[in-house]
Protein backbone atom coordinates (compact mmCIF):
# COMPACT_ATOMS: atom_id res chain seq x y z
CA UNK A 1 0.00 0.00 0.00
CA UNK A 2 1.41 2.92 -1.17
CA UNK A 3 1.96 5.98 1.65
CA UNK A 4 0.33 9.65 1.73
CA UNK A 5 1.64 12.29 0.33
CA UNK A 6 3.30 14.62 3.23
CA UNK A 7 1.93 17.96 2.45
CA UNK A 8 -1.79 15.80 2.46
CA UNK A 9 -1.02 14.39 5.59
CA UNK A 10 -0.35 17.84 7.21
CA UNK A 11 -3.26 19.38 5.79
CA UNK A 12 -5.26 16.51 7.52
CA UNK A 13 -3.62 17.47 10.34
CA UNK A 14 -4.37 20.76 10.60
CA UNK A 15 -7.86 20.58 9.33
CA UNK A 16 -8.10 18.29 12.46
CA UNK A 17 -6.81 20.52 14.57
CA UNK A 18 -9.32 23.43 13.56
CA UNK A 19 -12.03 20.97 13.80
CA UNK A 20 -10.78 20.68 16.96
CA UNK A 21 -10.71 24.20 18.08
CA UNK A 22 -14.43 24.99 16.86
CA UNK A 23 -15.30 21.59 18.80
CA UNK A 24 -13.78 23.21 22.14
CA UNK A 25 -15.75 26.82 20.99
CA UNK A 26 -19.18 25.10 20.63
CA UNK A 27 -18.40 23.26 24.25
CA UNK A 28 -17.31 26.39 26.39
CA UNK A 29 -20.54 28.22 25.45
CA UNK A 30 -22.44 25.50 27.33
CA UNK A 31 -23.70 26.91 30.59
CA UNK A 32 -24.03 23.41 32.42
CA UNK A 33 -20.15 22.93 31.75
CA UNK A 34 -18.10 22.25 34.64
CA UNK A 35 -15.41 25.45 35.54
CA UNK A 36 -12.78 22.93 36.03
CA UNK A 37 -13.44 21.17 32.59
CA UNK A 38 -13.74 24.97 30.71
CA UNK A 39 -10.75 26.14 32.18
CA UNK A 40 -8.69 22.86 30.55
CA UNK A 41 -10.81 23.28 27.22
CA UNK A 42 -9.21 26.79 27.14
CA UNK A 43 -5.65 25.46 27.76
CA UNK A 44 -6.13 22.28 25.13
CA UNK A 45 -7.81 25.40 22.69
CA UNK A 46 -4.68 27.54 23.50
CA UNK A 47 -2.28 24.74 22.68
CA UNK A 48 -4.06 23.67 19.53
CA UNK A 49 -3.83 27.40 18.09
CA UNK A 50 -0.32 27.70 18.53
CA UNK A 51 0.61 24.56 17.16
CA UNK A 52 -1.22 26.13 13.99
CA UNK A 53 0.23 29.54 13.97
CA UNK A 54 3.69 27.69 13.77
CA UNK A 55 2.22 25.59 11.22
CA UNK A 56 1.33 28.29 9.28
CA UNK A 57 4.77 30.62 10.01
CA UNK A 58 6.57 27.22 8.48
CA UNK A 59 4.06 27.05 5.33
CA UNK A 60 4.34 30.65 4.96
CA UNK A 61 8.14 30.61 4.90
CA UNK A 62 8.25 27.30 2.66
CA UNK A 63 6.05 28.87 0.52
CA UNK A 64 8.30 32.67 0.76
CA UNK A 65 11.63 30.13 0.02
CA UNK A 66 10.13 28.51 -3.25
CA UNK A 67 9.02 31.48 -4.90
CA UNK A 68 12.67 33.07 -4.07
CA UNK A 69 13.91 30.37 -5.69
CA UNK A 70 11.80 30.72 -8.64
CA UNK A 71 12.57 34.23 -9.48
Amino acid sequence: MASKDPATKESATYKKMLEDVELIISEINSPQLDLDLLVNKIETGYDLIKKMRSRLDETKSKVEKLRADFE
